[in-house]
């Protein structure tokens, strides 16, 4: 189910790189149609969702990389629910914001950019393997970086994209290598095994600056 939910927003991308992008009406109905739909499936996840279990649920595996130890897992608990809902409930607000806003044909390109960031969302809020969170969150500045850059409303819209892409990519970069530090002295990134491991005190302080300065 949580796959499912996962890879749904994927599935209005394919269609919509099919449609022709003069259609705009129908571009722009089935997009706002389409979200919707994901909303509501999102919401129905609540139902398999036990909110009196603390630990993760509804987890997924696969074994992507077995050789290094490192996976495909996805699970919520409630934050991570929480935060899907809210990317859901979003889209089509975003989608809304431009209806009456000429983007020169380029609306579909704008909607397939919202679509990709909900799926990449989706990801980085169930990824139970550190290693894949990080990979899945630096993807977000993709799309992040062609709404910004070519769908903002003012002249600056082509600087702040490149300053938003650069500093994130900047700040990225200690956290990759914590998780690197951490690959090679456990020996995996899977979160549900180092929730249980005891990190020695310089290990632990080095891990902790390089997530907090990544959130600066």
């Amino acid at each position: 189910m949580l796959l499912f939910v996962i890879i749904l927003p994927l599935i209005p991308c394919f269609i919509l790189f099919f449609i022709n992008k003069t259609n705009m009406n129908f571009i722009k109905n089935f997009s706002l149609f389409f979200s919707l739909i994901i909303l509501n499936v999102v919401c129905c996840l609540l139902f398999k969702f036990d909110p009196t279990v603390a630990d993760f649920q509804l987890i997924y595996t696969n074994d992507w990389l077995n050789s290094i130890n490192i996976n495909l897992i996805f699970g919520i608990d409630g934050l991570a629910y929480v935060m899907i809902l809210l990317t859901a409930f979003l889209i089509p607000i975003c989608l809304l914001l431009c209806w009456n806003k000429s983007l020169k044909n380029q609306i579909k390109e704008y909607c397939i950019a919202f679509f990709l960031l909900e799926f990449i969302l989706f990801c980085v809020f169930a990824s139970l393997d550190i290693l894949v969170f990080y990979l899945f969150f630096e993807a977000v500045l993709i799309p992040m970086f062609l709404l910004v850059g070519f769908y903002g409303s003012r002249e600056r819209r082509i600087r702040a994209a490149y300053l938003l892409f650069l500093y994130t990519l900047v700040s990225s970069l200690v956290l990759f290598l914590a998780i690197l530090f951490i690959f090679f002295k456990f020996g995996t990134t899977d979160y549900l095994i180092l929730k249980s491991i005891v990190f020695d005190i310089t290990s632990e302080r080095f891990c902790w600056f390089a997530f907090f300065y990544h959130l600066l």
